[in-house]
């Protein structure tokens, strides 16, 4: 199900300044629990309206936490694919 969503630029951004803000990287927030939650809702933010309706936060973030090692190499893979598509429009 995930594979049908792409990560947009607004939740690129918000995901960024927040690991910024931090000083972590994504490999290091998703290792923690309570920043690991963070993410999951920012990142539940930026999907469809009925998605998240559907899919609540607190699904989301238990799903996060439970599979972390999953969760952190698919949207580092996003994140990187967003970055990669930002550049070809330039």
């Amino acid at each position: 199900m995930l594979n049908q969503f792409e990560i947009h630029g607004g939740v690129v951004k918000n995901l960024n300044a927040f690991l910024a803000e931090r000083g972590i990287d994504l490999k290091t927030a998703m290792d923690a629990e309570e920043t690991n939650k963070l993410v999951a809702a920012i990142i539940h933010e930026g999907l469809p309206g009925m998605v998240r309706r559907i899919y609540s936060l607190q699904k989301m973030q238990t799903f996060f936490w439970e599979k972390k090692d999953l969760m952190v190499d698919y949207v580092a893979a996003r994140l990187e694919a967003a970055e990669k598509k930002a550049q070809a429009r330039k």
